[in-house]
């Protein structure tokens, strides 16, 4: 039930009779709400990422150019950026937008679309194994020759991505090739989970 906003409480013991004793009037201009059944609004955590030297032949182990989410990323393909989970969730949705002061036209060089997965792997085991993922596509794509500055954000909500307290969640956006441009270019991620 939502909760309007300015509602006012008065706190009354569960043990109290609530029957209604006031005027109609007043009765119409009341709710009762019982806590905490009432209160359990959904919480989410946001995290923010970015993908370095995105589209170049650096790949890491899962394929295509990870986020790294509050890291620095080493130019080899020796790690994984992730986000540790530490309370069961599910992944609502991602945004991905590109930064570099070049166009992604430019840089990536003509015809080249590229799809996004979100990654969920068990924490204790070599994150750099791609055995341990499991992928989940989306349904967004960027076309390099489409929009000179792309971005999007994607509810993937009913994707039912579940991240359980002890897992981590990566994002990776692939390439079919590599891009044509060398310069160190970047493009930021955002991935925002439910707390369940």
């Amino acid at each position: 039930m939502a909760i309007p906003n300015g509602t006012r409480f008065i706190g009354i013991s569960q043990e109290v009779d609530l029957t209604e004793r006031k005027s109609t009037l007043l009765n119409s201009l009341t709710e009762p709400y019982t806590f905490p059944d009432d209160f359990n609004a959904s919480s989410y955590l946001s995290y923010a990422g970015t993908m370095l030297n995105f589209g170049s032949n650096q790949l890491s182990p899962l394929g295509g150019d990870t986020a790294d989410f509050g890291t620095i990323k080493d130019l080899s393909n020796e790690h994984i950026g992730f986000v540790v989970v530490s309370q069961d969730c599910k992944v609502a949705s991602l945004g991905w937008q590109w930064a570099a002061n070049i166009s992604i036209t430019t840089a990536a060089g003509a015809n080249k679309a590229l799809t996004f997965k979100i990654s969920t792997a068990s924490v204790g085991g070599n994150m750099n194994n791609p055995v341990l993922w499991t992928d989940y596509y989306i349904t967004t794509t960027v076309d390099t020759d489409t929009a000179p500055y792309p971005g999007f954000v994607e509810d993937v909500s009913a994707l039912n991505i579940n991240v359980p307290a002890g897992s981590v969640v990566a994002v990776t956006a692939l390439s079919p090739t590599p891009f044509d441009n060398d310069r160190t270019l970047e493009a930021n991620v955002s991935i925002t989970l439910e707390s369940v």
